[in-house]
């Protein structure tokens, strides 16, 4: 007789808590792209096209 054996691995999420918060991006409003002349949008450069920036929350002791 053959006996069929199943490992399953437990899959650990490790959090790492972080000092920074994202926020709307400025320069393009959270778009992610700017709007150069009537028919050209560019990459928000600040952003990388993704809407968000990160704000480094202040620690008062």
């Amino acid at each position: 007789m053959s006996q069929t054996v199943s490992t399953t691995k437990k899959n650990k999420v490790h959090t790492i808590s972080s000092p920074f918060n994202l926020k709307t991006c400025n320069k393009c409003g959270g778009n992610g792209y700017m709007k150069s002349s009537p028919n050209c949008y560019h990459t928000c450069l600040t952003c990388l096209g993704k809407g968000l920036v990160r704000e480094q929350s202040e620690n008062i002791n």
